[in-house]
């Protein structure tokens, strides 16, 4: 694996003794798993010097790297969690900026905390914006309380731009000049964005731990638990074990249930909560007091719940490289430029245009489909036959007529100039003004226009000054009859929405001796006295791609079966398939337990594939979800180019829609020159901000971070709107961001384990000579191994095995190949789940026991 300088200089003079029985037993696996005899590449040996070990071995060395790293952060947190907290003073000081409490009772004006660790938290009015508005803090000796200048000097206005005088001061010396020290918080990356010297680009010692990320890597819920948890709070039936198989052993993730896990089940009262997320700074005022003693309440929960949680930390975690990771995971800073307001504001633009042009398409569509009506034309549509089409007619006046005069009146033909003419046509007109006495003052809202486009209209206002539109003006992709609108097919067939089941699509039904039943066609629901529509098999054929059914097949209204496909040999059959199909395959044959009873005569209903399984329901087959299926054209519109339009709009538009709100919500505090720099302010006249990422170092049971928006950022699309949020992380001039990423560690470190234990040799099992020669190009890598397996892309490949690396079973692999592809069933998944699972992890078999030489 490494040069000989590179070797010499990491494991010193070791002599490596290579066994040939292990050898040989590697050369045997590798054949049989034929990657044996292919062509491998080596890289030329690299010689330079690395830094010195600080140990004798690799393990010494990150050892003593951890402890010098978390040592003093170690030490500090601990002599927190060990002591009382001292006494809530009795009465909050109302004074902008910090103010120290001693115990005696005194109070003293500081420019900020000095101890060497703190508990600490920040409460923030919501309608006031990205400002904080009071924080406490606790050492083992004092007190400390800070109120915002906004607050005590009532100056209650809004700010657009967050700047570095709003924020709270928590160090008096940053850069090399700082010491370290450690700021305790549940969920502190949101009380770290509020700290104005973490926005220095100086950086400095001072770290953060967040008991939230202890409790995750103590007792965290896995996500089927949380859903449960959840579920079972708000008295939700829900399937899988009950909660009461881990409540006592876990909860979720918030301080009042952190705090109740851990103390016994105290509660932790957060009613005055809602006074920050509802009032104004005027509420915040008016109750003070209050509010201080109830954020200084969670300062206290905080302390306890460190004190049981950190040493059950460090008897799990003992590494201190894994203490001093989440550490240093708290350190994010992301800077930026006057391009993200640029950015903010073209995608936004963008956008709108975007959802003008969709919303105007989906309105054109929707006139276009409501002129079906005459002639009740909608009845012979195989989407819009089972919409509302129920009408309201307009409320008239009953007119009294007197019958004896108007049997009185006698026809007499008579001469009339063209006076006498024209003021006849006045008299008809005003006879036809006059019939708007005949109705009521109230009307129904759209008279002669069906329920469901009723659904996307409004109606007129009172206020003659609000934006009011006429027509569909309230459509979208999200309401229900959309699809419909858009004669959207999955594979071809057309889409049908089913109140019990959900959006699936409907296949001709098809007999076991290759026929397909058509029901008379001749018998009239309404002559039958039926309310409910009738389907309209025959124009659904022709949708699903059944053109010369009537020409060739015989097919005629008193509805006749397809007699034509019985008793024919097998390639005439073949030909008369590709006769009315014409390039289309056959109906997909009808699976057990995927096919749904939604009574519709002639038809078998399938549901869409919904990502989290079969036994979930599909709301919207225009969510962001099936965009991959209308790139793939597994999902299309009908023949009309505005339906496969609003398709290509709703595409490009579904990244910033999903995640606008996210993106515009990030808190940037823009930096003026005095608070710059030289090194940055000499070089650059731009703007320049600081995004503090809100990430929870440890936010699964895996101990992955977690945060909403950077860690979930895709990669930039050309046809996304607003993609491109990575790159408006720019660095100011003097500096640059360096990327360091280990390419595939998680199949890395499976590798090395395995070779250790199978033959003490690197890339002697299959796993470690895919890692380190396997190619791409030619198929022999990992990904591309395991979608040869089982007929998948390596994509989606990829996405199977690092879900294995972290524990995924066969039954997720067999979620995701039914997701990856929807023409699989749960029997075909499950084959192939095994068959991969047989191929790279291998079959448990019983193996007889040995006893003293005799096999029992």
């Amino acid at each position: 694996m490494l040069s000989g300088d590179l070797h010499r200089q990491v494991f010193g003079d070791a002599v490596v003794e290579v066994d040939p029985r292990a050898v040989e037993r590697g050369v045997k696996h590798l054949k049989a798993q034929q990657l044996w005899g292919h062509e491998t590449t080596a890289l030329p040996d690299v010689s330079f010097a690395l830094p010195e070990l600080l140990g004798s071995d690799l393990e010494e060395h990150f050892a003593n790297l951890g402890h010098r790293y978390a040592r003093p952060y170690r030490q500090a947190a601990e002599s927190l969690s060990a002591i009382k907290l001292p006494p809530l003073p009795r009465v909050w000081n109302w004074a902008p900026g910090w103010t120290k409490y001693g115990n005696d009772g005194t109070t003293e004006r500081v420019d900020c905390p000095d101890d060497e660790a703190l508990v600490f938290d920040v409460e923030v009015c919501v309608k006031e914006g990205h400002f904080p508005t009071l924080a406490t803090a606790a050492s083992k000796d004092s007190w400390y309380s800070w109120c915002s200048a906004q607050l005590t000097k009532e100056q209650f206005k809004w700010k657009e731009r967050v700047n570095i005088g709003d924020l709270i001061p928590l160090e008096t010396r940053t850069g090399p000049e700082s010491v370290p020290r450690v700021v305790v918080g549940h969920n502190v990356g949101f009380d770290r964005s509020f700290l104005r010297e973490q926005y220095f680009i100086q950086g400095s010692q001072l770290r953060f731990l967040d008991t939230l990320s202890l409790h995750v890597c103590v007792s965290g819920l896995t996500g089927l638990q949380r859903a449960l948890s959840m579920a079972n709070k708000s008295e939700k039936a829900a399937k899988g074990p009950p909660p009461e198989m881990w409540q006592d052993l876990s909860s979720l993730n918030n301080l009042g249930d952190v705090y109740a896990l851990y103390s016994g089940g105290k509660v932790l009262k957060k009613e005055a909560r809602d006074t920050f997320l509802n009032g104004s700074l005027g509420d915040i005022a008016a109750d003070f007091q209050g509010l201080m003693t109830y954020c200084a309440n969670d300062v206290l929960a905080t302390h306890e719940v460190l004190s049981k949680l950190l040493p059950l930390y460090f008897e799990r975690f003992p590494h201190p490289i894994s203490f001093a990771g989440m550490l240093e995971m708290s350190t994010a800073y992301l800077p930026v430029n006057q391009n993200w307001e640029r950015y903010l504001s073209d995608a936004e633009a963008v956008y709108q245009d975007v959802q003008q042009e969709l919303k105007q398409t989906l309105a054109g569509i929707a006139n276009s489909a409501c002129r079906l009506l005459h002639g009740n034309a909608y009845k012979r549509d195989p989407w819009l036959w089972d919409l509302d089409w129920s009408v309201q007619n307009m409320r008239c006046k009953k007119s009294a007529v007197n019958k004896s005069a108007v049997k009185g009146r006698a026809v007499v033909e008579t001469q009339t100039d063209k006076g006498d003419l024209e003021r006849g046509l006045e008299e008809e007109v005003k006879d036809i003004l006059k019939t708007s006495e005949a109705l009521y003052k109230t009307q129904p809202f759209l008279s002669g226009y069906p329920a469901w486009y009723r659904d996307f209209c409004v109606k007129p206002p009172d206020d003659e000054d609000s934006d009011w539109e006429p027509g569909p003006s309230v459509i979208s992709t999200q309401m229900r009859s959309v699809p419909k609108l858009l004669r959207l097919k999955w594979d071809g067939y057309p889409l049908h929405f089913d109140m019990k089941q959900g959006w699936g699509y409907l296949v001709p039904r098809e007999q076991k001796d290759g026929t397909v039943v058509v029901p008379s066609l001749a018998e009239d629901s309404e002559a039958k006295g039926d309310e409910k529509p009738k389907f309209p098999l025959p124009e659904f054929l022709k949708a699903c791609g059944y053109e010369d059914v009537k020409d060739d097949l015989g097919l005629k209204d008193t509805g006749l079966q397809w007699q034509q496909l019985d008793n024919i040999p097998e390639e005439g059959e073949a030909k008369l398939w590709r006769k009315v199909l014409g390039n289309r395959t056959r109906p997909p044959q009808v699976k057990e337990n995927l096919d749904m009873d939604v009574d519709i005569d002639g038809c078998h209903f399938f549901r869409l594939p919904h990502k989290d399984g079969p036994h979930k329901r599909v709301g919207n087959p225009l969510a962001k979800d099936f965009l991959t299926k209308v790139t793939d054209g597994i999902l299309q519109a009908g023949d009309n180019p505005q339906a496969n339009r609003v398709l290509l709009l709703s595409k490009i538009i579904s990244y910033w829609k999903n995640a606008r709100d996210r993106i515009a919500s990030q808190m940037v505090v823009w930096f003026t020159k005095s608070d710059l720099p030289e090194t940055v302010h000499d070089r650059d006249s731009s703007d320049y901000g600081v995004i503090l990422p809100r990430l929870i170092p440890a936010g699964t049971v895996t101990r992955r971070a977690v945060e909403p928006t950077w860690l979930t950022a895709s990669n930039a699309y050309i046809d996304r709107v607003g993609s491109e949020l990575k790159s408006m992380v720019q660095a100011p001039k003097g500096y640059h961001i360096v990327g360091a990423d280990v390419d595939s560690q998680e199949l890395w470190i499976a590798s090395i384990l395995a070779d250790a234990h199978f033959a003490e040799m690197h890339g002697c099992t299959a796993i470690g000579w895919m890692t380190l020669q396997g190619n791409k190009a030619v198929g022999t890598d990992m990904h591309s191994r395991t979608a040869a397996s089982v007929g998948i892309s390596r994509d989606q490949a990829k996405v199977i095995n690092y879900a294995r690396i972290y524990g995924a079973g066969q039954p997720f692999a067999q979620r995701l190949l039914m997701q990856f592809n929807h023409r699989l069933d749960a029997q075909e998944a499950s084959t192939k789940a095994k068959k991969m699972y047989a191929q790279t992890k291998g079959v448990r078999v019983a193996v007889p026991e040995v006893v003293e030489g005799q096999q029992v």
